[in-house]
């Protein structure tokens, strides 16, 4: 009776220890799972940082396009204002009146004073666009900073997870040292 005592309790030991390989085996494939789901998170969002910092460059180039688009708009308007005014200037000394008193005058500084609003208008409406290119950049940039460090993190969480591999091998180990108590403390496992 003792020997089968002793046998069912050496059976049950080696299901136990059996059962804690496998759940350490288990264990370790669900942390090598998790170590190659995050190291894909983690490089997903590193391709993710560098297309949102491409996206900022090309949005800093728009916002510079931009400025010089306004600005070479304005330097149009002042040159057509300046045409204008040498237009009037010539009809006006072709009349025989003068050109520097009077209505011709007040007509030459009407004409500069629109050309001039309008050239700042032109001006104030690129400088507009490149803000809004600006703003675009600078939130393209902290899309890329929160890429890169999701790509961090996720690349911290890829190393594998000892705790939980660990906590099983304990468990595992816990429930063999039981068995092998239970056999020792019912008497020799000889006859």
């Amino acid at each position: 009776m003792a020997i089968a005592t002793s046998t069912a309790a050496m059976i049950s030991a080696a299901v136990a220890l059996a059962g804690a390989a496998a759940g350490t085996a288990g264990a370790v494939q669900q942390a090598e799972n998790r170590r190659q789901q995050e190291e894909y998170q983690s490089e997903l969002a590193a391709r993710n940082a560098q297309q949102a910092e491409l996206n900022a460059e090309a949005a800093d180039d728009a916002a510079r396009q931009e400025r010089r688009a306004g600005y070479e708009a304005a330097q149009a308007k002042r040159q057509e204002a300046a045409r204008i005014i040498g237009s009037q200037r010539a009809e006006a000394g072709a009349s025989g009146a003068q050109t520097d008193v009077g209505s011709a005058l007040d007509k030459n500084l009407d004409t500069a004073e629109k050309g001039e609003l309008d050239a700042l208008s032109a001006e104030q409406q690129g400088q507009s666009r490149a803000h809004m290119q600006d703003m675009r950049a600078w939130s393209l940039r902290n899309q890329s900073a929160e890429a890169a460090s999701t790509a961090d993190f996720a690349g911290s969480r890829a190393d594998t997870d000892y705790l939980g591999l660990s906590s099983t091998l304990l468990n595992g180990a816990t429930r063999v040292g039981r068995n092998f108590y239970t056999i020792g403390s019912r008497g020799p496992l000889l006859p």
